[in-house]
C-alpha cells in the first residue's frame, strides 16, 4: 500500500479538453470518465490505480490543480469527516471501501 493517495477534483477538471495528465502519466494510470462535470467536461479518473507510483507528475502538469497527491492518512480522515468538496474522488479509498463492503 502506498503512503500517498491520488485525489481528483472532478468539478475543476477540463478532462477531454486538456488531457495533459492522461497523456503524460508514465504508468498510464489515468483515463477520462464517461460522465460530465458541471462545466460539461469528461473529468479524469484512475483506470489502473494499482499502477500508480505516486511520482506526482500529474499534479505538476495539471493547469487547474484538479489532481494531486496527499498523505493517505490525511485523505482517509478528510473523507471520514466529510471535509472534502463535492466531486472529490480518491480512488484508493473507494477500492478499499468496496473491499470492506464485500466482506460483510
Amino acid at each position: 500500500m502506498r503512503d500517498k493517495a491520488l485525489v481528483m477534483l472532478e468539478e475543476r477538471c477540463k478532462g477531454d479538453q486538456c488531457q495533459l495528465c492522461v497523456e503524460f502519466c508514465p504508468k498510464h494510470v489515468l483515463c477520462l470518465t464517461e460522465k460530465y462535470n458541471r462545466k460539461g467536461y469528461h473529468p479524469v479518473t484512475a483506470c489502473d490505480i494499482d499502477a500508480c507510483t505516486s511520482c506526482g507528475f500529474c499534479e505538476l502538469i495539471c493547469p487547474d490543480m484538479a489532481i494531486f497527491l496527499v498523505d493517505r492518512d490525511e485523505a482517509e480522515e478528510a473523507v471520514k469527516t466529510g471535509m472534502v468538496e463535492e466531486g472529490t474522488v480518491v480512488p484508493e479509498l473507494e477500492i478499499d471501501a468496496a473491499k470492506e463492503g464485500g466482506t460483510d
